[in-house]
This record gives structure tokens, sequence and C-alpha cells, in this order.
């Protein structure tokens, strides 16, 4: 009989992610390119990171955030001080807040409009050649793309269509109130992303902030962040049509799923989709769900 798992809560979300780690066995490690790596909050993948899970190569262009990235890297992790874009020349708007940096000017409009009129301050210009990743020799085939470049993110999927060809999924910051002139915004990024074949999963994360109004120091703010400003959404390689995935790109979606988007059905789609071709063990499913929290499971 299969022992149930009922961890800690600090570490429950470790046991499915091990028992993949010890059940895939892809033919690489699964890869994740990070476009603008600036660490000022965890990455969204850093606990399959810490398990040894994954191999990231990321692109930082702003040197105090790549050295930042270069004094706790790991042996799992490769940085580049590169801009990354359509392989055009740009000029990058630097700002007080590191991660404001853009290749557009700042919306002032936008940006009164939420009360914050003075993160429209362009403290500097820096020009870069970008690179498109689909020139970059050296880069080898990656599954997952994590992308936060504040507007830039179609010039980067145009300089990466054939690479992401091979891709699963893409980790996106979309925009709903406009910050940048010029940006995609949610539409432009999610029209791009189908166009490559991609489609929205879910989102990580949505940020709200309080319209500016005459009365703002006699409300909570906390409890008035009416207006939806950006997060983090992930696209995925048309799952609707699994046997167009390869049984690799099947295990490193299964493995992100479990470890970094927090999609445990779609973890347990695709464990089916590889039982189905014998690609790993008929009862690997029943035994992923046994290492879920008890508040996941129904019964026995």
């Amino acid at each position: 009989m299969d022992q149930m798992t009922d961890a800690n809560p600090t570490t429950a979300w470790e046991a499915p992610v091990r028992l993949l780690l010890a059940e895939l066995h892809p033919a690489r490690p699964t890869t994740i390119v990070d476009v603008g790596a600036n660490p000022i909050n965890e990455a969204p993948y850093s606990a399959l990171l810490k398990l040894g899970g994954c191999h990231v190569v990321g692109f930082e262009p702003q040197d105090a955030a790549y050295q930042a990235l270069l004094k706790t890297k790991t042996a799992q992790e490769t940085y580049y001080p590169f801009a990354v874009g359509d392989g055009q020349p740009v000029e990058l708007r630097l700002f007080k807040s590191s991660g404001m940096a853009s290749v557009f000017d700042p919306y002032k409009p936008g940006l009164r409009a939420i009360g914050h009129p003075g993160w429209a301050k362009v403290t500097g210009k820096i020009g870069f050649d970008t690179v498109a990743l689909d020139q970059a020799t050296d880069l080898l085939p990656f599954d997952l793309m994590k992308i936060d470049i504040q507007g830039g993110e179609n010039l980067v999927f145009a300089g990466a269509e054939r690479m992401l060809g091979t891709a699963v999924a893409v980790i996106v910051e979309l925009r709903y109130l406009r910050m940048y002139e010029g940006e995609p915004m949610l539409g432009g990024v999610d029209t791009e992303l189908r166009r490559q074949g991609f489609y929205l999963h879910k989102f990580m994360f949505n940020k709200s902030r309080m319209l500016a109004h005459s009365q703002a120091d006699r409300v909570k703010t906390k409890r008035m962040q009416d207006q939806l400003l950006d997060g983090d959404g992930i696209y995925l390689r048309n799952i609707a049509e699994p046997d167009k995935l390869s049984d690799d790109q099947l295990k490193h979606l299964a493995l992100l799923a479990a470890a970094v988007f927090d999609s445990h059905s779609l973890a347990l789609y695709c464990i089916d989709a590889l039982a189905a071709r014998g690609a790993v063990a008929a009862d690997l499913a029943r035994r992923y769900v046994n290492t879920l929290p008890a508040e996941l499971r129904n019964g026995a």
C-alpha cells in the first residue's frame, strides 16, 4: 500500500517535486531562460533550483543587478550582461527603482492616475545592442522563458520565435494600466504569444493600486486598490493536443507545473499522457496524488 504524505506545510510542496525528479528522467535537465533576471524578488523557479531540478540561463543588462546575480549564483546558473530583444540597438531608460528600467518612455498620465507621478522621472539612459535569442549560437534549447522587462516583451518574442518553438511555457509580466509609452499591454502580448502557439493558463499574481483622488487621506488605501496594474501570467504550449508534444516536453511541463506553477492538475494531465505512451510507470499519477497535501486530496 502506498504511503500518503502529510508533510510540514513549509516543505509539503517538495514531495511531489522530488517524486517527479526521481521518476521522469528527461534527456537533459529542465532549462529556464530568464530575460530581465534582476533579483529584486525571489524568482518563481527558485524552489526547483534549490532542489537541483533545473538549469537557469539569465540575461540582465543593468550592471548592479548583474553583479548581484553573480554573487549568489550556483553551478546550475549562468548569467550574461546582455539586453535581449530583436537584435536591434535600444536605449534603456533608467529610473530610481531598477525594476522600472525600460526601453520605453514612461506614460505620465498612467502614473499620475495611481498617485505616483514621481515614478516617471528618468534618471539616465544607456544605449545597448540587443541579442536576439534565435541568433545566440551558444544558447541550447530551453523549456520555460520567464520574462520581465517592462514593455519590451514582444521585441524578445519576435527575436526568439525559433527557440520558443520547442519551449513548453512562458511566464510573462502582463500590463493592464499603461505605464510606458508604446508598450504592448495585455492584448498585444497575448496576441503575439498566441501567434506563436501559446495560450494563457493562469495568473501567478496580479497587482492593484488605488486611483488618486481628493479623499486619499480619509480612506484605507489597502482596502481600495481597485485598479489592476500588472501581474504575471503563465502561457503554455497547446496542451489540448498532447500528442503534438514529445515525451521530454511533457516531462519538463509536468515538473514545471508541480514546482513552479502550482498547477497540480496540469502535472497529472502530463503524467497521464506519458503513462498512456508507456513513458512512465502506470501508477505514477496515483503516487503523485499520494504526495500532495491533505487539503488537495479527496478521501483515500
